[in-house]
């Protein structure tokens, strides 16, 4: 054994809550899915203290729910870029006390909005620290990307909160920030999902399949540039660039080796939860020009479908039973998605109250079952099955 593999053996954590950022932060996430729909839907004596519930209710689906995952999957990730141990112990916990600090004052009625903007802002801001420190650590790139991406997140969480503490309303955040978790999914499951897909069907037996890159390219292009017109007012050539969008992802995905996630859970999940990337952007597109639903049905499409499955496939992975053949989805699992599932559809017909509840407890079932894995030895890979298991 080498001497870089040794120190890698004895760096990486055994046990803990705080092993890894992907036990406490999607623990959070699937919380707080379930309590900030819950409180939009049935506590109406808390919104009423809001100064604006509606931008409220976005920004904690993206920035909170959203937020909480994005944190979770890269800082535990960064250890397949850097072959060190995951990021653990005190960073992760400043982590969870910068979120929950967040949530907690934009409930609040006598903490300054400041407060909440700079403890939203500062979780995201400490993510691409700590993703930079450990490329530095590791002697390896820098993933500018990713910590790019926090970093803007940081800034607009920020803004956003102080606008409606003001009370005031943007109306370009939203898009920007769906779209920019739908770029993030894109970026991050275009290419996870398709390799874990190629791995399973070469395991079947299955030849080797290319999965070109220019698809995935032009559709992250094609939905920044939707973020950037739909905040610039322009309207039409937004739904242009959605509805291309959406078309180059399906052409896309496509390509990918599809059959393999037949039989398998944890791959059904993302696999799905891809396909209601380019749902959501047509859609979306669509109803920018009168047609099929109205961009709020639309967007839900793109936050309970993608956003949900993405994070709950991702999650599943965490504590997912590592056996020779590669992960397997614990018990459970395949009932709380398909509640998610089923919740994605209710919302678009408009089906809130039905949507809420299906959407609540499926998440409210699957930190059920996460739970008793939050504490036993950590795997590595976090997120794999494909190499050895420690």
């Amino acid at each position: 054994m080498s001497h870089d593999h040794a120190d890698h053996d004895r760096t990486w954590p055994q046990r803990g809550v705080l092993a890894a950022a992907a036990r406490p932060m999607f623990l959070l996430a699937a919380l707080w899915a379930a309590g900030a729909v819950a409180l939009w839907q049935w506590a109406p004596e808390v919104m009423a203290g809001l100064p604006d519930p509606l931008s409220w209710h976005i920004h904690e689906m993206t920035f909170g729910f959203g937020g909480a995952a994005i944190a979770g999957y890269l800082c535990s990730a960064v250890s397949s870029w850097t072959g060190r141990a995951p990021i653990q112990g005190a960073p992760i916990a400043a982590l969870v006390v910068l979120w929950s600090g967040a949530r907690a004052g934009l409930l609040a009625p006598d903490v300054p909005g400041w407060i909440a903007a700079l403890a939203s802002a500062g979780f995201f801001w400490l993510v691409a620290a700590l993703l930079a420190l450990e490329a530095r650590r590791a002697g390896k790139g820098w993933q500018p990307v990713f910590m790019a991406a926090s970093g803007l997140a940081g800034v607009i969480s920020g803004a956003w909160i102080l606008v409606m503490e003001a009370g005031g309303f943007h109306p370009a955040f939203p898009a920007i920030a769906v779209l920019g978790f739908a770029a993030m999914l894109i970026h991050i499951g275009g290419r996870m999902v398709p390799a874990f897909l190629d791995y399973a069907a070469r395991s079947e037996g299955q030849p080797v399949r290319v999965v070109p890159a220019l698809p995935r390219r032009l559709t992250l292009a094609a939905v920044l540039a939707a973020a950037a017109l739909l905040a610039g007012g322009a309207i039409s050539a937004a739904s242009v660039a959605l509805l291309a969008g959406g078309v180059l992802m399906l052409a896309y995905i496509a390509t990918w080796p599809l059959s393999a996630a037949r039989d398998d859970v944890l791959l059904a999940i993302l696999t799905l939860a891809c396909l209601w990337v380019p749902v959501g952007l047509i859609l979306w597109g669509l109803s920018l020009r009168g047609m099929a639903l109205a961009p709020a049905e639309a967007q839900h499409a793109l936050v309970l479908g993608a956003m949900g499955g993405h994070f709950m496939g991702l999650a599943a992975r965490v504590f997912a039973h590592r056996t020779p053949m590669g992960l397997k989805a614990r018990g459970g699992i395949a009932p709380v998605y398909l509640l998610i599932l089923c919740a994605v559809p209710a919302r678009m017909a408009g089906l809130i109250d039905l949507s809420a509840v299906l959407w609540c407890l499926g998440w409210l079932g699957f930190a059920m079952v996460m739970t008793p894995h939050l504490s036993g030895p950590l795997p590595r890979p976090v997120f794999s099955g494909s190499r050895r298991q420690g």
